[in-house]
C-alpha cells in the first residue's frame, strides 16, 4: 500500500468516526466531487461562518445527524459514483 492510499485511509477513518450534521455532510460532499482549479477557495467573512455554526449547533439539537453505519453507507454510494 502506498503513502498516498495509507494517509486516505487514514483521513477516511477520521471522518467515520465524525459526527455530522446535514449541512456538514452537504459541505463534505460538495468538496469531495468540485473539480480541481488553481483558483484559491473564496473564504467566509466571520459572520458566514458564525451563522454556519450556529446552523450545525441548531441541526445537532435537533438530532439531525446520521448514525456511522447511515454516514458509511452515503459515503461509499459517493465512492461508487465515481467508479462508474
Amino acid at each position: 500500500m502506498t503513502m498516498n492510499a495509507v494517509s486516505l485511509n487514514n483521513l477516511w477513518t477520521y471522518i467515520q468516526g465524525l459526527s455530522l450534521t446535514a449541512s456538514n455532510r452537504k459541505w463534505l460532499a460538495e468538496k469531495l466531487i468540485e473539480p480541481e482549479t488553481n483558483v484559491p477557495p473564496v473564504l467566509q467573512t466571520w459572520e458566514e461562518a458564525m451563522s454556519d455554526l450556529d446552523e450545525s449547533e441548531k441541526e445537532f439539537e435537533r438530532g439531525d445527524v446520521l448514525t456511522d453505519e447511515e454516514f458509511n453507507t452515503k459515503c461509499q454510494a459517493l465512492i461508487d459514483s465515481f467508479a462508474v
